[in-house]
């Protein structure tokens, strides 16, 4: 009898063990529902004065697969008649069904989906939601019209092992601003990567390529130039041959461009650079002999007049290797190469200066002693 109880006993927990695993099979996902989005607003004016108070309340239902299923949601922003072919993506948190955004935050939405300043455009915005491996669903289409104001261009800040600064944050190059274009000449390395930081810092604001599968708080660039290419899920790599390049940056909000050309002069490290100008009557063969630090940096002490003027040359003559101010004549403090530069305005009261260059970043210094 003992005998016929212990087979009884394992008769039922194998019953029951084949039972859970039946129950579990059947937890399957059904056929999503559609998913719906509404908005309290169908026209926005939004001003810089308002920045801090709500603009725009969104409702969604997400797709029901029938059982509860975790859902990447996320608000796409498209201008109207582009089909959500290169959308602004707003994350959106877990389990939420509403969210209200500021003006300040719905305007740079607004201008990150490619509208004009100042300009009524007709925007369309949908919900994605994404489940697993398994194709987004989206949700029907809001359109709204937005006029998003202008806010101040973007400063950018060059930072990673292909640039000259490496991966230190905290001496992060920034691009000579003017308007909404950011340029530089600076070195660069093949097949190594780099992106730019709004700050010198890691955070909080990051700049990389529009492309998907880079972290959403990095998308900006619209288009750039074919040596470049999406290192996901935060860089740029660039792939063009190691050596010095102008980077120009258009931050208008309808282009959101970076171009990255070669150099006219490409070589960052000579072994002699000479000043010449009005402290020595431009006199390029008796060019003043700067120190070489290593690396492309050079240095000299010297009394500056008040008023006076000057250039680098690579050679105690007028030849190939000259660099100046960028542009034009000015104390930007970047260096340009020749055919696209100007002559350095010293703009100081007179007395003993260092005169620092580094070549290899684009840069010079002019600091009292």
């Amino acid at each position: 009898m003992k005998n016929l109880f212990k087979i009884f006993t394992l008769f039922v927990l194998g019953f029951l063990v084949i039972s859970c695993e039946k129950d579990e099979d059947k937890v399957v996902l059904g056929s999503p529902s559609t998913s719906n989005l509404t908005s309290d607003k169908s026209s926005l004016v939004l001003i810089k004065n308002n920045e801090t108070q709500a603009a725009v309340t969104f409702n969604w239902k997400a797709p029901d697969y029938g059982v509860a299923v975790a859902q990447k949601n996320q608000l796409q922003i498209a201008v109207k008649g582009t089909n959500f072919a290169s959308p602004k993506n707003v994350d959106l948190n877990d389990g939420d069904t509403k969210a209200t955004y500021t003006v300040a935050e719905f305007n740079n939405y607004a201008l990150d989906a490619g509208l004009a300043p100042n300009v009524a455009t007709d925007i369309e915005v949908r919900l994605s939601s994404k489940l697993g491996n398994y194709a987004a669903i989206t949700s029907n289409v809001v359109t709204i019209t937005v006029t998003p104001y202008m806010t101040a261009y973007p400063s950018f800040y060059i930072v990673g092992e292909a640039s000259a600064v490496n991966w230190s944050a905290s001496t992060a190059q920034m691009l000579y601003k003017k308007d909404n274009f950011s340029t530089i000449y600076t070195y660069l390395e093949n097949g190594k990567a780099f992106r730019f930081l709004g700050q010198q810092d890691w955070g909080p604001t990051n700049y990389s390529l529009d492309v998907t599968g880079m972290n959403s708080g990095n998308r900006y660039f619209k288009t750039w130039s074919t040596n470049l290419a999406p290192s996901t899920p935060e860089n740029i790599q660039f792939n063009g041959a190691t050596g010095m390049y102008k980077i120009v940056i258009d931050a208008d909000a309808t282009v959101k461009s970076i171009t990255v050309t070669p150099s006219a002069i490409n070589n960052w490290n000579p072994a002699n650079l000479y000043l010449v100008g009005t402290v020595n009557g431009w006199n390029a063969g008796g060019a003043i002999p700067m120190t070489n630090l290593g690396g492309g940096k050079f240095e000299h002490t010297i009394a500056l007049p008040a008023g006076s003027q000057f250039k680098f040359l690579g050679q105690q003559s007028w030849g190939d290797l000259d660099w100046g101010n960028l542009t034009a004549d000015g104390n930007t403090g970047y260096l340009a190469p020749k055919g696209s530069n100007g002559n350095i305005l010293f703009d100081g009261t007179g007395g003993s200066y260092k005169i620092s260059v580094d070549l290899k970043l684009g840069t010079y210094k002019i600091q009292p002693l």
